[in-house]
């Protein structure tokens, strides 16, 4: 039952505390509303009238000019915590001084002013109220919580506002209009025990990897930074415009309902028509927030949501245009208190996500404390001088034109959203490839220093000085096309590739940097078979000549053997490949199909493709994405079943890890498919925001790939980039056939980690038999050498590599490492201690051994090792 209402309600297990209590505010916020809304109008109609609505609207900007002023000084100086309680008290006093004011009875014409000073009170709360919640509930979730719960959280503000509407209808009769004022009072007075409580059991997450409040509080700064904002950015500068003509409508509309409405209705008996109207709306908005809003923007996307008000108002002014009557007017209070609540303000929470996140909250605070009433100016302006001259059907042909241009602009909006996105990524993680950040900053006299170094005659101490003065630029290698035979020289230096000595081949290869040629084929798997074993310098000048040789042939192993270098020489491998022209186009399509290529080597082909022939790769690129997805997507179930069974042998605890690492390889392969198409903005942007531990950085980067790839495959890439459980118990079937089929993939590291899975459950006879699928006559030696161990046929008994990977994700400083990282790590290890200051690996009953050298060279080619070991001893937080 538990399982079908979290379906039901898309709540992920754990979160329906947090759900319930952040809930419970905007239910109690919102009945207040409720109850001041539908007994204030009353009121106002009442003894003022719905002529004087445009005065109103002309004098909201006024209030609102104050209250935000108010609002962004006490933002940016205390926090959001600290708003929350001085406008719960504003809401205790205030209610309490017009209950108190009108039950005196003013004399005239003071009475009339304080109808007036009502409904201002009642416009600057429906703004104002709305903002703080958001506000305040914005800092709990990133946007993909959002997406789900945001409307979970309008649903309980609208089943807020029905109540409240509802206890005015009920008690209209019996209840002076203003002593509704003090009963509002006394629902802000319980609200802030449930303020208080949500501050003290739940943490706030920052925009971005800077500290939470470490933004400026001087409030001119923000300011003028919401300023440069919309100097910044077209999104910000559109949205706020969507708002200001929405506004407008929303004004026009509001006076159409209440002129319609108010004719021929006594106080007791509108206030119980608003009541019945607001209930009504609200149990609409009820449902739509609770069961249809979250699926609608996930298969829909925020974009096209916003669309939705804009064709509504078109509708409605349609109407009152061709038809006019209550019905009109009962449409318009639909389309301003229902769709507007209901969709438009949850889509909205949404669409100021991509608003620059350094700013947000000022900026929303600004926009809808000041554009917004701009727009009730305006509005307001033009119904005192319009009312007099024009009809309703006049004003409705206005309400459709300003309904077109209110469609034209959301188009806009939706085309500024996915950079809005991608900007906003950028804003968010901790961009250690930016030149300035590593560029030195030298004081005047270092600088003078430098200068007087590097004018010096050639030596060291000169060519440094002007590297750190000047960019230094790589100059690419030249080699004549030579003769095509290869030479009696040639062979003997390439002879020398096989010494076991380090030396001997480091001499060959500088030596055949001046010989080789493009007939040197020979060479090829030597020169392959040595590029990760070698030092930096001799695996650059490899990479030299076998771009000299320039062999199509030589793309499957050089690729294999790509996985393993940094990322330096990745990107040197895929400029090779590119400089072998479009003879490489056949290789490089069959690599990147080919599943037991690892997924670095198969990013450098699609990059390698995508710069030979764009138009290539885009013919192969929706084939290849639905091919991996359709891999992957099954293997998260297999990984949830490797997880459950993991006690049963601690090798199943690693396979299962092993998955979900290749998981996440296979979706950001994926990615970087998808953005070199151009559908998705920068990739590694994106993926270090994807692997940001910031939850607003990373909801960020997912929404950037919901809004850029279509909904079959966002539905596909979902749960994988979600990190969310398909289903309870995992992948269905007898443990031992998903051990045996992971064996029989021959996926390295995950062959065999399920091949000793199968040791530790199997009756030994049996063993051979399940093994026998995993055994490749290419295998690394280190794979191979495991299942020897795992058949009993190694005399020495030597470690598996499941057992020395166990041993180095012990260690704190290499834990958080790539299984592919710690597999190179456990290639290096030794039986004895060697150098000083080794890493002991602690195995049963024995101990391995790293040396610091060694772990040096293997993070300096995966950098998730390098940045798991710069994590072990900082405790500050990082972008991934």
């Amino acid at each position: 039952m538990q399982d079908l209402v979290n379906r039901l309600f898309k709540v992920e297990p754990g979160e329906w505390p947090k759900l319930l209590q952040f809930g419970l505010f905007g239910l109690m916020l919102q009945t207040g509303m409720g109850i001041g809304f539908a007994a204030g109008d009353a009121a106002f109609l009442t003894h003022v009238g719905a002529g004087q609505l445009p005065v109103i609207f002309l004098l909201t900007p006024a209030v609102m000019l104050v209250y935000t002023a108010l609002f962004s000084y006490l933002l940016v100086r205390f926090s959001i915590d600290r708003v929350v309680e001085v406008t719960l008290g504003l809401l205790i006093a205030g209610g309490a001084i017009l209950w108190g004011l009108i039950e005196v009875g003013l004399p005239k014409p003071f009475d009339n002013w304080l109808y007036y000073a009502l409904k201002l009170y009642l416009a600057m709360w429906y703004i104002g109220l709305y903002t703080l919640f958001w506000n305040f509930t914005d800092t709990y979730f990133d946007i993909q919580d959002a997406k789900r719960l945001f409307p979970l959280f309008a649903a309980f503000c609208a089943l807020g506002t029905t109540l409240g509407a509802l206890v005015v209808s009920l008690l209209a009769g019996v209840i002076p209009m203003h002593a509704f004022m003090l009963v509002w009072a006394g629902v802000a007075l319980a609200t802030a025990p449930v303020a208080e409580m949500l501050r003290r059991r739940w943490t706030r997450i920052a925009d971005s990897d800077a500290d939470l409040d470490g933004e400026s509080g001087d409030v001119r700064t923000q300011f003028l930074r919401v300023a440069q904002t919309f100097k910044s950015s077209p999104y910000a500068v559109t949205l706020v415009l969507t708002l200001f003509v929405t506004l407008l409508m929303t004004n026009l509309a509001e006076y159409q309902y209440s002129t319609v409405l108010q004719k021929g209705r006594g106080e007791a008996e509108l206030a119980a028509l608003f009541g019945q109207l607001y209930a009504a709306t609200n149990i609409f908005n009820l449902v739509i927030c609770l069961f249809v809003f979250n699926r609608l923007v996930t298969r829909a996307g925020v974009r096209n949501v916003a669309l939705i008000l804009p064709l509504s108002y078109f509708a409605v002014f349609a109407y009152f245009f061709v038809a006019g009557g209550e019905w009109a007017a009962f449409a318009a209070f639909f389309a301003y208190h229902g769709v507007l609540t209901s969709i438009e303000y949850n889509n909205q929470n949404l669409l100021f996500n991509a608003t620059p996140s350094a700013v947000k909250r000022p900026f929303r605070t600004v926009v809808e404390g000041l554009a917004e009433p701009l727009a009730s100016l305006l509005a307001g302006g033009f119904l005192l001088m319009a009312a007099k001259t024009a009809d309703m059907r006049e004003l409705s042909g206005i309400g459709v034109v300003l309904g077109a241009v209110l469609v034209a602009v959301v188009l806009a909006l939706r085309h500024f959203y996915p950079a809005a996105m991608e900007a906003n990524m950028r804003r968010g993680w901790l961009n250690f490839g930016d030149p300035d950040l590593a560029r030195p900053v030298f004081a005047p006299a270092a600088a003078e220093a430098l200068k007087a170094k590097a004018a010096e005659p050639d030596s060291s101490a000169a060519a440094a000085a002007r590297w750190l003065l000047h960019a230094h630029a790589a100059r690419p290698s030249e080699h004549s096309d030579g003769d095509e035979a290869e030479s009696e020289a040639t062979k003997a230096f390439a002879a020398k590739l096989n010494d076991p000595s380090p030396s001997v081949r480091k001499y060959a290869l500088t030596a055949l940097v001046s010989v080789v040629g493009p007939g040197d084929i020979g060479l090829v798997g030597p020169l392959v078979a040595n590029l990760p074993t070698m030092d930096r310098a001799s695996r650059r000048t490899i990479l030299e000549i076998l771009a000299a040789i320039g062999d199509v042939e030589a793309i499957p192993p050089l690729l294999n053997a790509a996985a393993r270098l940094s990322p330096r020489e990745l990107r040197a491998v895929e400029a090779l490949l590119a400089g072998l022209g479009e003879a490489a186009i056949p290789r490089l399509m069959q690599a990147l199909g080919h599943d037991l290529t690892p997924y670095r080597a198969r990013a450098v082909a699609a990059r390698a493709l995508s710069t030979l022939s764009h138009a290539q790769f885009l013919s192969q690129l929706d084939r290849l994405v639905s091919e991996e997805l359709g891999e992957t997507g099954p293997r998260l179930a297999i990984a949830e079943r490797f997880e459950a069974e993991a006690d049963r042998s601690p090798a199943i605890s690693l396979l299962a890890h092993a998955y979900r690492q290749r998981i996440a390889e296979s979706v950001d392969f994926t990615l970087e498919l998808l953005a070199l198409g151009g559908r998705l903005p920068d990739f590694d942007l994106l993926i270090v925001s994807l692997h940001s531990a910031n939850p607003k950085v990373r909801g960020n980067a997912i929404e950037a790939v919901a809004a850029g790839v279509d909904h079959a495959t966002w539905k596909k890439l979902e749960p994988l980039i979600t990190r969310r459980g398909v289903a309870a118990g995992g992948a269905e079937g007898d443990l031992m056939s998903l051990l045996k089929m992971a064996v029989d993939t021959a996926h390295g590291f995950e062959a065999a980690a399920a091949a000793q899975a199968l040791r530790d459950l199997v009756p030994p006879a049996e063993l051979a038999a399940c093994l026998r699928g995993g055994i490749e006559p290419d295998m690394p030696a280190i794979f191979r050498d495991s299942f020897t161990t795992l058949l009993g046929l190694d005399p020495d008994d030597r470690p598996t590599v499941v057992d020395l990977v166990a041993a180095i994700r012990a260690r704190p400083e290499l834990a958080q490492g790539s299984i592919e990282a710690q597999v190179a790590l456990a290639e290096r290890a030794t039986a004895t201690p060697a150098a000083r200051k080794p890493v002991e690996l602690v195995l049963p009953g024995r101990s391995w051994w790293l040396s610091r050298a060694d772990i040096d060279e293997v993070a300096a080619r995966y950098p998730d090792l390098a940045l798991a070991m710069l994590k072990s001893q900082d405790t500050r937080a990082y972008a991934a």
